[in-house]
C-alpha cells in the first residue's frame, strides 16, 4: 500500500525478496492444506492453516507475524531435512522391490513400471526438498535482520 510523504508525493513500496519467500511458503501450505483436506488428515490440515495465517501476516508486514514466521521457516527446514533423510534411507528398497517383481514374470512389466514411477516420485521429492531447504533457512535468517524488522507495522 502506498503512503503519502510530507512533500505530497506517493511513496511506492520497494521490492523485497523476503516477501517472495513468504509467498512461496504460503502457496505451498495452501496446496498442502488442500491435499490434507482431501485425505482427511486433520492435524496436518490445522498445521497448514496456521502456516497460511502466519505467512499471510508476514506478506502483509504485520509485526506479530515476523517471529512466528521465523519459527515456521526453521521448523519446516527441520522437517525437510528429516523427511529427506527418511527418503534416502528407504532408497535401497527400490532394488529389493525390483528383484521381487522380476521373480513374478506374469506381473513383472506392470510392477516394474510402478516401481520406476515411485522411484521418480521419490527423486522429485528430494529435488524439491533440496531447493526448499536453502529458501527456508535464508528466510528465517533474513526475517531476523533489524532492517527487515523495521519494515513491519505494529498493530494500531
Amino acid at each position: 500500500m502506498a503512503s503519502a510523504t510530507p512533500a505530497g508525493t506517493i511513496a511506492v513500496p520497494r521490492f523485497v525478496a523476503w516477501r517472495i519467500g513468504c509467498w512461496i511458503v504460503l502457496l505451498l501450505a495452501a496446496f498442502g492444506g488442500v491435499q490434507y483436506l482431501r485425505h482427511g488428515d486433520y492435524p496436518y490440515l490445522g498445521a497448514s492453516f496456521a502456516v497460511i495465517v502466519v505467512s499471510a501476516g508476514c506478506v502483509l508486514r504485520q509485526a506479530w507475524a515476523r517471529q512466528p514466521m521465523r519459527l515456521v521457516a526453521l521448523a519446516l527446514a527441520v522437517w525437510v531435512m528429516v523427511s529427506a533423510a527418511l527418503v534416502l534411507a528407504s532408497w535401497g528398497q527400490f532394488e529389493q522391490a525390483r528383484q521381487h517383481a522380476l521373480a513374478q514374470p506374469e506381473l513383472s512389466g506392470v510392477l516394474l513400471a510402478m516401481i520406476e514411477q515411485a522411484k521418480r516420485a521419490y527423486l522429485l521429492s528430494l529435488v524439491f526438498k533440496a531447493l526448499l531447504l536453502p529458501l527456508l533457512l535464508w528466510l528465517a535468517w533474513w526475517l531476523g535482520r533489524p532492517a527487515v524488522a523495521a519494515q513491519f507495522r505494529r498493530r494500531r
